[in-house]
């Protein structure tokens, strides 16, 4: 089953981009866009902000009963892991 959860951020430069995140057989794809006309592009390797953004949102779903548990927990551990392979600055 396909869920597909989107929102928006900004970055360094104050740039406004709609982020979107869908998952198809537990795989989650990130993607941005800057404008509604243009195409999106994909964001790989996703950061721990985008993680971080997607738990967010998750956690405020399964509140709503909008998702299963088992998802966010996945992101959870999708979090983890991204944090772990961040380079330290």
């Amino acid at each position: 089953m396909r869920q597909q959860i989107g929102w928006t951020s900004r970055d360094e430069d104050g740039v406004k981009w709609d982020v979107q995140a869908h998952r198809n057989r537990n795989i989650w794809v990130f993607t941005r866009r800057a404008h509604r006309t243009e195409d999106w592009q994909p964001i790989d390797p996703p950061g721990v902000e985008d993680w971080e953004n997607l738990l967010d949102v998750m956690q405020r779903k399964y509140q709503r009963r909008r998702c299963a548990w088992r998802d966010v927990e996945q992101v959870e551990h999708e979090l983890e892991q991204a944090k772990l392979n961040q380079p330290n600055l």
